[in-house]
């Protein structure tokens, strides 16, 4: 004999959740953090108003220290030496919509099976931290990162500012689906003080003493280096070294790991051969899930140098996560979208502090 019907079985018993109501496995999110976990922290939130982003950057000097001799006559000329950078604001939403019948009949029940409210704002929220990242490493393009006609415009993305020649990004500087003209409106093909520095080691022999990554890495160090003399103490920002990360694919981690093994004939603990926490110099050699999709050819990936005391996020005085509530109207009363808006842009005040590494 067999059962061919327990719905009486099923109306007489209830299924129980594994964890309460309130815990919802959140199985959407991506494996690293970029854009929170360091740029937020080490930089700290930027809130600025009005129409752009502007600043004024001094990069070069007029040129008029000489020697001269006593009864000499001088010409002085008036110093002109500030170039604008201008940046957009970018526009991005998230939302989610809230029926109440669905929200009511799904609480106030300590059994239920979820704090439903609770799943829509996870759900708003996860994907509103998951494209800021995306848009934090998208490929350059000039049709929505720099051009004015842009609609809707896409805030820059790190790969914008650090290039492998160390030019606005093209299509044979690293990749871009748009080559750029200028890059936050300066083109730093005529101003050269805008160019990030950038360095190769060689695909074949990576382990060279001279050519390899290692090597690389050391000149890397030096070309982003800078020191202020005791009189410029007062005109210069300061370096804090923790706001500095290198950051690279999940083949880039495990490339620069096997690089260590190699220069290194001693392990710590024979019994784990792992590298924790990869650094050079002292800083970090952070994985990047984003840039596992750039293509890069197998081992042989790129190596962004990233400095956030001169590249990081601005957000608007008034828009940072600010909720906006709008109800369905007459015809539909009994449901509302709660919409979380966020205007920024990520802006780079120093290129030649920023640098790439990549394999030639």
């Amino acid at each position: 004999m067999s059962i061919l019907n327990h719905a009486d079985f099923l109306k007489a018993t209830r299924d129980q959740r594994v964890v309460g109501k309130d815990q919802l496995l959140n199985e959407a999110t991506k494996h690293t953090y970029f854009f929170f976990s360091n740029m937020m922290k080490r930089s700290g939130k930027k809130f600025k108003g009005g129409t752009k982003l502007v600043d004024k950057i001094q990069g070069t000097t007029s040129g008029n220290f000489s020697f001269y001799s006593p009864n000499d006559e001088f010409s002085p000329s008036q110093s002109d030496t500030l170039t604008d950078i201008e940046v957009n604001w970018a526009f991005a939403q998230g939302h989610y919509v809230l029926i109440d019948e669905t929200a009511t009949l799904n609480a106030g029940d300590p059994l239920g099976y979820l704090d439903y409210v609770k799943s829509l704002e996870q759900d708003c929220m996860v994907d509103i931290v998951n494209g800021l990242e995306t848009a934090l490493w998208k490929t350059p393009d000039n049709s929505v990162h720099e051009a004015s006609a842009a609609d809707p415009r896409e805030p820059y993305s790190i790969l914008c500012f650090i290039t492998r020649d160390g030019l606005e990004p093209s299509s044979t500087n690293g990749g871009a689906t748009n080559d750029f003209t200028t890059i936050e409106t300066v083109d730093p093909s005529n101003d050269t003080w805008f160019k990030n520095a950038n360095n190769t080691y060689s695909a074949a022999s990576p382990d060279d003493p001279d050519s390899g990554l290692i090597a690389a890495f050391d000149d890397m160090v030096l070309q982003i280096n800078f020191e202020t003399p005791d009189p410029l103490s007062k005109y210069t920002e300061s370096e804090e070294k923790q706001k500095f990360v290198i950051a690279t694919s999940r083949d880039g981690v495990t490339f620069f790991k096997s690089r260590l093994r190699q220069v290194n004939d001693r392990m710590e603990r024979l019994s784990d051969p792992s590298i924790m926490g990869p650094q050079f110099e002292g800083v970090p050699v952070k994985y990047v899930s984003e840039l596992d999709g750039q293509g890069w050819t197998a081992n042989q990936p790129d190596y962004l140098f990233v400095n956030m005391n001169y590249l990081y996020p601005w957000f608007h005085t008034d828009r940072y996560m600010s909720e906006k509530i709008a109800d369905g109207g007459a015809k539909q009363p009994n449901s509302t979208v709660v919409f979380k808006f966020m205007w920024y842009n990520l802006i780079c005040r120093s290129r030649r502090r920023q640098g790439r590494i990549y394999a030639a």
